[in-house]
């Protein structure tokens, strides 16, 4: 397997992703394979499609989102937009809340503002993530003559106890995402009862590692050859990436701890 960071122009709101991906490409001499996969950051197409909030905008700033911002030193304009995000808080740190938000547990319900522009830009999570990436990556076929093709929209993320970030799959288009080992046997005949292959996962900390999160302005990767298997979309579950609540170690645990947990009211 072999991942190439793809090195773009600054992308702006209304720019043609797919224009600017293949140009990119030619520019650095990479062609599109069948079997191969592109892994697109989720800032840049958020940024694409527009999702950027001006905090200096949020004029009606809840009681609930300023005593959230007082406990965890957060501009409560910001506080406000995290909870329009979100379907539960259920604590936080100085400056960070983790939020439950698209079904997954985030940091500030993804919202980021590096690379959002004037200081008091934040970049949204991009709309309708598995629609997005799905257009993305028929888009890429149409326009490339190349298939099969996957796609992947990834995006940095935490892990508990544990220093530093890695990649994780937002959405996936093309290819199955999760490989179910269970009932298969270990090498001693065990057979095995819980192990799920997070795939989606894994090539997306891969490309998270290549692509980085600074001033590079390389947030798509193409992979070669990985091992995956290429399946329709009307085949790929939306929910095929996540784990129900009470079966989540995580979130049971968290149960004990219900005292910081904010329900946002919709």
């Amino acid at each position: 397997m072999e991942l190439i960071a793809i090195k773009t122009p600054i992308i702006k709101q209304g720019d043609d992703i797919i224009k600017i991906v293949l140009d990119s490409m030619k520019k650095q001499g990479l062609t599109l394979r069948p079997g191969d996969i592109i892994a697109a950051g989720e800032k840049v197409i958020a940024t694409a499609q527009g999702r950027i909030v001006d905090l200096e905008t949020i004029k009606n700033i809840s009681e609930q989102a300023h005593s959230i911002g007082k406990k965890y030193k957060i501009d409560p304009r910001k506080v406000e937009v995290i909870m329009s995000e979100s379907e539960e808080i259920l604590g936080g740190v100085e400056t960070v809340l983790l939020t439950r938000s698209y079904g997954l547990l985030l940091a500030n319900a993804g919202i980021d503002s590096s690379n959002a522009g004037k200081d008091t830009n934040v970049i949204l999570f991009p709309g309708d993530l598995w629609g997005t990436i799905r257009k993305f990556r028929n888009d890429l076929e149409k326009a490339s003559g190349v298939h099969p093709l996957g796609a992947l929209l990834i995006d940095s993320r935490v892990q508990p106890l544990k220093k530093g970030i890695i990649g994780g799959a937002l959405a996936v288009s093309g290819f199955q995402p999760i490989e179910d080992l269970r009932g298969q046997k270990d090498i001693f005949g065990r057979v095995l009862l819980i192990k799920q292959m997070a795939i989606a996962d894994d090539l997306s900390s891969a490309a998270e590692f290549v692509m980085r999160e600074a001033a590079e302005q390389t947030p798509f990767v193409l992979i070669h050859d990985a091992p995956v298997k290429f399946i329709p979309d009307d085949q790929i579950s939306k929910d095929s990436m996540l784990m129900p609540m009470d079966e989540c170690l995580f979130m049971n645990v968290f149960k004990n701890y219900k005292k910081d947990k904010v329900l946002l009211k919709k």
